[in-house]
């Protein structure tokens, strides 16, 4: 299972629009930002969990910055909620509050791997062997896959997350402001449903439902969110929001059950016997599908049969 954070800037596009000098505010949010998180993070290492994975930098999606953390156990979504928190609350402290200065957005989402999501992965540039493209494309997608795993850090092969859970994460952007920091159903759901570790539990708020284009085949999706300090800003008007912690996770819980194929299944590895250590057969099945798909398209297309144990 791994968490997503998204941090986005607030109306980058009008301020980039409206003056001719932008680019230094783009650059300090692409360096400070970063440089706040790995201090918040080591922080929280050095006095809570020494062996919490930090988030890693996944990808820049023009003003807004990406990135993901493998969990392990259940309290790892708490600790890295905690950190995110503080990193987002620090870098609002921190910028003038004027007008020449953006302010940020924040969502998380949580996805498994792999399935029903999936790594993609490709070269950059021209390395890697002369005849890759005309080779089979999914034979050489194995390939690179296991020269990633082999050397994750190299900077020849880039790694892409994709499928319902990162949709569904995208979607839910749009929803975010500075104040709220908007969360998935499965990851609201999950960190209710675990062990804090000691932090408190975050005390989440749900302010409606409404629909997200293709996500949860289209019903009403909640809106869930913790709140973000660090800067005050105005809120536009919404419904108001229901605070009651047993209320919200009923809900979520239903949401989830009643959309259990689509939404991301919450198992984690060292979940606990009384956690979430139970992995639904039908994911089961259809990782094995996809392996042995690939074995048959391999043999069937080079040849060589690989031997089982």
């Amino acid at each position: 299972m791994r968490l997503f954070f998204s941090a986005d800037l607030v109306d980058a596009t009008r301020y980039k629009q409206s003056r001719t000098i932008w680019r230094p505010e783009i650059l300090n949010f692409y360096r400070d930002f970063d440089f706040i998180l790995k201090e918040e993070h080591a922080a929280f290492a050095e006095t809570h969990n020494p062996a919490l994975t930090a988030p890693t930098f996944w990808k820049s999606n023009g003003d807004e910055l990406l990135y993901v953390c493998e969990m392990t156990g259940p309290n790892e979504a708490h600790s890295l909620m905690y950190v995110w928190l503080a990193a987002l609350e620090r870098y609002r402290a921190t910028i003038v509050e004027a007008d020449e200065h953006l302010d940020v957005k924040s969502t998380a989402w949580i996805g498994l791997f792999p399935a029903p999501n999936a790594e993609i992965f490709f070269r950059r540039g021209n390395f890697g062997p002369l005849d890759d493209i005309a080779r089979d494309p999914l034979i050489v997608q194995s390939e690179i896959r296991d020269e990633w795993y082999a050397y994750p850090f190299g900077a020849t092969i880039t790694r892409e997350f994709v499928g319902p859970s990162i949709d569904t994460g995208f979607r839910l952007t749009a929803w975010a402001t500075p104040s709220r920091m908007i969360l998935s159903v499965d990851l609201a759901f999950l960190l209710m449903d675990t062990p804090a570790g000691g932090l408190g539990h975050l005390r989440l708020n749900l302010s409606g439902c409404a629909r997200l284009k293709g996500v949860a085949c289209d019903q009403p999706y909640p809106r869930l969110w913790a709140p973000v300090g660090g800067r005050v800003t105005e809120e536009p008007r919404t419904e108001p929001a229901i605070t009651d912690q047993r209320t919200i996770r009923a809900f979520c819980e239903a949401l989830i059950e009643q959309n259990y194929s689509s939404i991301t299944p919450l198992f984690l590895e060292n979940g606990g016997a009384d956690a979430f250590d139970w992995v639904p057969p039908y994911i089961l099945k259809r990782i094995m599908g996809h392996w042995q798909d690939e074995v048959r398209h391999r043999e069937a297309v080079t040849g060589v049969v690989l031997l089982g144990d």
